[in-house]
């Protein structure tokens, strides 16, 4: 198996000559992909808790599972990647990686504590045989990142992702995930479903191979990104602008919340390319940062482009608000990680998802941002909440001494 491994890849990446594939074969080659699919670890390798990367500066890659007491869960599918990988790595040939892969049994999410310093990306993985499709559950919009995109374009890789109804990818909600983001570790979250044959199977490759792939960045895929990132953003915001237009109603008239979703929306996807930095070594090659900038810019034209309004797109941080619509007060963290939750004010209560909410309303504190921006952003990510509301949920959060306010 060894010699056949390193013979093809090879090829594949001397020649690189040959039909054109799937988007995931553009970025890894095909013959790794098949390997993370189709080899199967020796009875005798062990269960390893971190797979080490070439350069220690390069950071981390997490893998977590939250283990159940019946039924097939994630973890069963965790172990089998970090032996698969193991095995690949030190008896196939497959290439170590830049950075390391860690492996992580999640007790309590809300007890799971930091992440180790330099954490780059987090895959929780989980499994629901009830459900007829893998889910893919992305990160909240505070953390947008790459690691959105390659998961999606692993899930969809053959033969499992395919069909039609295969992959369902949606907005963040808490399922079990550890508390990552508020780390500023963008962590997605895998659900496998369906029969354990093919189900555990397919959640095993996408999560081999998303983490394999951060944690060799940059690679001969990093380019096929790029390209994955732009088209990928024009499809999310094409989301955005259908829920655009629902909310505009018959006569089409964008109210200032649809100008708002939107526009955070575009800032969203702005973030997304920006991450692309996370995984690249200092310093940046200037090339990269003004190509990055170009994809920034690009994107904005869907401001103008879905028809919602005329008028040129203006970043959050210069927009000006009518009378009563700005709080400039900036609160910033006392420290990293989830912050206490008080109780929060009645009309937040009307949301279904409000302990969504109220962690992205701690996830946005970043010491730069104004309380009227945070309430932009969550209100375009779950909906329109009050200015006042959020600034009453603020005053109540600097009582407990986990923010300052400014």
């Amino acid at each position: 198996m060894r010699i056949l491994f390193l013979v093809a890849l090879l090829a594949a990446s001397q020649f690189n000559q040959r039909p054109p594939g799937t988007p995931a074969e553009t970025l890894l080659e095909p013959v790794i992909l098949r390997a993370l699919d189709e080899v199967t670890p020796a009875p005798t390798s062990a269960v390893v808790a971190f797979i080490e990367g070439s350069t220690s500066a390069a950071g981390e890659v997490l893998v977590s599972c939250a283990a159940r007491t019946t039924g097939p869960d994630g973890c069963a599918t965790m172990a089998l990647t970090a032996r698969l990988l193991n095995e690949l790595i030190r008896r196939n040939g497959l290439p170590q990686p830049a950075r390391g892969i860690r492996f992580v049994f999640v007790t309590s999410p809300d007890k799971t504590g930091a992440p180790p310093p330099n954490t780059k990306a987090a895959i929780h993985v989980d499994f629901a045989a009830n459900q007829h499709a893998l889910q893919v559950v992305r990160s909240p919009w505070s953390s947008a990142s790459i690691v959105d995109e390659v998961v999606e374009v692993f899930a969809r890789h053959k033969p499992y992702g395919t069909a039609p109804g295969a992959v369902e990818a949606g907005p963040y909600q808490n399922v079990g995930q550890p508390q990552w983001n508020a780390f500023g570790v963008p962590t997605v979250s895998l659900i496998g479903a369906g029969a354990a044959s093919t189900g555990l199977k397919h959640l095993g490759l996408v999560t081999a191979a998303t983490a394999y792939f951060l944690a060799t960045l940059p690679n001969p895929g990093a380019e096929a990104l790029l390209s994955h990132l732009t088209v990928g953003a024009h499809a999310r915001l094409a989301e955005d602008g259908r829920k655009a237009v629902a909310q505009m109603g018959s006569q089409q008239r964008a109210s200032a919340d649809v100008l708002i979703m939107f526009g955070q929306a575009i800032e969203r996807e702005q973030r997304r390319i920006r991450s692309v930095e996370r995984f690249m070594p200092a310093p940046l090659d200037p090339i990269l940062h003004g190509r990055l900038t170009d994809m920034e810019k690009s994107i904005t034209s869907v401001w103008t482009s879905m028809g919602i309004t005329s008028a040129p797109f203006v970043p959050a941080a210069e927009r000006i608000r009518g009378r009563g619509g700005e709080d400039r007060r900036i609160p910033s963290r006392v420290r990293q990680g989830p912050l206490p939750t008080p109780d929060p004010p009645t009309a937040m209560l009307r949301f279904p998802n409000v302990g969504d909410l109220i962690y992205e309303i701690g996830n946005f504190i970043d010491g730069k941002r104004s309380i009227s921006d945070i309430r932009d952003a969550v209100s375009a990510e779950f909906g329109s909440v009050a200015l006042p509301v959020v600034a009453d949920y603020f005053d109540k959060l600097a009582a407990t001494g986990a923010i300052t306010i400014k």
